[in-house]
């Protein structure tokens, strides 16, 4: 087991999509981007739509890019727990299908009821901000 890495778990509604040992974490709070390493102080924080990078910084590989449309972070000393409510690897995003998407969504704004229209609003600005961090 490697002294200086902590475990790492990014947990969707629809699945577990990480669960291993890392070096480091950036995590998109709220109140703005925090890394995360082995002794960490305990902190929970809302995480806003953004990119979590894993492993950065402390090996010779890319880092994995996850885009998260919001959630939680839990941190301790020896672990990071992220509950996003959405969660996307930025690598098998297909950009043409994204694109679409938003223009599909943006069209179709002005044509729907009121309550619709403000989660569709929601909505799209988490596309646009996915779309950004490609």
């Amino acid at each position: 087991m490697d002294a200086d890495k902590f475990q790492f778990d990014l947990i969707s509604p629809e699945e577990k999509l990480i669960s291993e040992r890392v070096g480091m974490v950036t995590i998109p709070g709220e109140e703005g981007d925090f890394g995360v390493v082995i002794g960490h102080a305990p902190l929970l924080s809302a995480i806003r739509p953004g990119v979590i990078s894993i492993g950065r910084w402390l090996n010779d590989n890319a880092p994995r890019r996850i885009f998260v449309a919001g959630g939680f972070a839990d941190v301790g000393p020896t672990h990071c727990t992220v509950l996003a409510e959405e969660a996307h690897d930025l690598g098998l995003v297909d950009v043409t299908v994204l694109d679409a998407e938003i223009d599909k969504l943006a069209n179709s704004m002005a044509a729907t009821p009121e309550e619709e229209r403000r989660r569709n609003e929601i909505r799209l600005a988490v596309l646009q901000a996915k779309r950004a961090a490609i």
